[in-house]
């Protein structure tokens, strides 16, 4: 069998470190790197093409979510799991529409971790049981937005490229804002204009700056 190549993005070295070294030891979870920054896991993302990539939520120069939008990019195929000190649901929400299939907390067990690891390579979903029924819930809640929110739809990183192109900026501009490649927000422009109906990023922000105007008018 084909071993599971895997990459570890944490900013704590310590920790980051000892968790290469205890999946190092797992004959079939190998080559195991690691990757302190969002910068650092962009530059081996683009090299490496890990199987399965082990995120932190929050990173010194950014957060998992941002490492999120570059494996949509750079290594499709991967498998990413959150695991994070924080259980925010709306976070792991958040995770999930940016393309997350599975989430932990760092205090987990390490063999539940390395379970986990392999069932996400068999394209598995992994979230834990006390989580499951607020996610969902919190899912139901975001899809039944009003009529009057038409951009309902949008994940919070493709509100936040949105709001950039509704404020003039460029595609580069937008990805030194939001600290992501061009690409990456070149490939969020392509989802929230299908998403929204539209056909450009003009109309786009059009209906950004309308939403905005209304809700001026409404607290006027």
């Amino acid at each position: 069998m084909q071993p599971i190549s895997v990459l570890v993005v944490d900013d704590h070295a310590v920790f980051a470190d000892a968790l290469r070294a205890r999946l190092d030891a797992e004959q079939d979870l190998a080559p195991v790197t690691v990757a302190y920054s969002v910068a650092e896991a962009r530059a081996k993302l683009a090299v490496q093409r890990p199987d399965v990539v082990i995120l932190d939520m929050y990173l010194g120069d950014g957060s998992g979510l941002q490492v999120a939008d570059e494996v949509r990019i750079l290594a499709l195929e991967a498998r990413i799991l959150m695991l994070s000190a924080s259980g925010s649901v709306d976070s792991v929400v958040d995770a999930l529409a940016s393309g997350v299939r599975g989430w932990m907390s760092k205090t987990v067990e390490i063999t539940e971790l390395i379970n986990a690891i392999r069932a996400l390579h068999r394209g598995e979903a992994w979230l834990h049981p006390a989580l499951l029924g607020r996610v969902l819930a919190a899912q139901l809640r975001r899809s039944a937005s009003p009529p009057s929110d038409p951009l309902g739809v949008l994940t919070q990183r493709e509100r936040e490229v949105l709001d950039c192109l509704a404020a003039g900026m460029s595609r580069a501009e937008s990805a030194a804002r939001l600290q992501v490649s061009v690409n990456t927000v070149r490939s969020h422009i392509q989802n929230l204009t299908a998403k929204l109906g539209v056909h450009t990023t003009l109309e786009a922000a059009a209906l950004r700056n309308s939403q905005r105007s209304s809700h001026n008018r409404d607290l006027a």
